[in-house]
């Protein structure tokens, strides 16, 4: 019998796994969230024996009815980031069985980045200082799609912070011990408790400093950083796909390249493998579930630490 592979939630990022796993040659089923049947779904997983995989790809607010459905009935999944935005949510659905969250992945998908693995290889305790940025005016993001009605919009599940956690993700991956010192956002008139802007800081247990800001507002794509140590500093860009490594002997440029969709296929290979025990060894740093409750959490905590200092008055229509 062959898997298949269940993709719930129908916007862009949802169509785009869907069409990823045609492209496999896997057996799919896409539902909508909209008039979703949690018990028609269960069934329809349960028919499956034991060979059903479940892609969640709805907004960030819905998920725990849906994970704990697969967990029911032991389906593998893959569920979109952030895992969740409350550390109670987070430890809830670390309460799952550990087989099954060693079967599953959280969508960090940029993992998969050249750049990201290159990254990922710098030991943190050798930097006292990090800092991570990524800003995009949010109206230049898709074509023919409203802020107002996305799950963006949403003060539980919506806002930058979660949006774009990917970079709090890799501050995590080269300094695992980081935590939460404070976090200062800016909100929007017209959508209480929706961040626009907001600015990490965070304190490794060997008192590195690291700054993540992230922002629905910069005119012009920005997606960079630095990491700071005593014998090396790092200046690298996700916009030109380059790292500048300097020491006092001198400076090492490195270029990247990359074809966007090929992080979100190799994070699904990645993830078909992993459920059905086949294929070659994972690209490195896959974001496993059991793997990743360290960046989960901290994404869960920064968000809750949100201090809204101001309001932004952009329009957004």
């Amino acid at each position: 019998m062959a898997w298949t592979y269940f993709v719930v939630g129908s916007g862009s990022i949802g169509r785009r796994h869907a069409a990823n796993l045609q492209d496999l040659g896997k057996t799919l089923t896409h539902l909508p969230w909209r008039g979703f049947d949690a018990e028609v779904f269960s069934k329809s997983v349960a028919r499956c024996e034991g060979q059903a995989a479940v892609i969640i790809a709805t907004a960030t607010d819905v998920r725990s009815e849906l994970v704990e459905i697969c967990a029911c009935h032991d389906a593998p999944m893959y569920i979109e980031k952030p895992l969740a935005f409350t550390q109670s949510e987070v430890d809830a659905m670390y309460s799952i069985e550990l087989g099954l969250q060693q079967r599953s992945v959280v969508g960090f998908m940029l993992r998969y980045h050249p750049l990201t693995r290159f990254l990922s290889e710098f030991d943190g305790r050798n930097f006292f200082r990090m800092q991570f940025e990524i800003g995009h005016d949010v109206r230049q993001w898709r074509e023919n799609w409203s802020f107002s009605k996305s799950y963006a919009a949403r003060a539980d599940g919506g806002g930058v912070l979660l949006d774009l956690c990917h970079e709090i993700d890799l501050a995590c991956m080269i300094s695992p011990t980081l935590e939460v010192s404070a976090v200062t956002s800016i909100g929007h008139r017209d959508f209480a408790g929706v961040d626009f802007a907001s600015n990490l800081s965070l304190i490794s247990a060997e008192g590195a400093t690291a700054n993540v800001a992230m922002d629905y507002l910069s005119p012009v794509l920005i997606r960079a950083g630095s990491l700071v140590g005593s014998t090396q500093n790092v200046a690298f860009s996700y916009v030109d796909n380059t790292a500048t490594v300097s020491t006092a002997a001198g400076v090492t440029k490195h270029r990247f390249t990359l074809e966007r969709n090929a992080m979100f296929m190799d994070i699904m290979r990645d993830f078909t493998n992993l459920v059905e025990g086949t294929g070659t060894a994972p690209l490195p740093n896959m974001p496993r579930m059991d793997l990743m409750r360290d960046s989960c959490s901290l994404i869960a905590q920064a968000w809750e630490h949100r201090k809204f200092t101001g309001t932004v008055e952009v329009d957004l229509e």
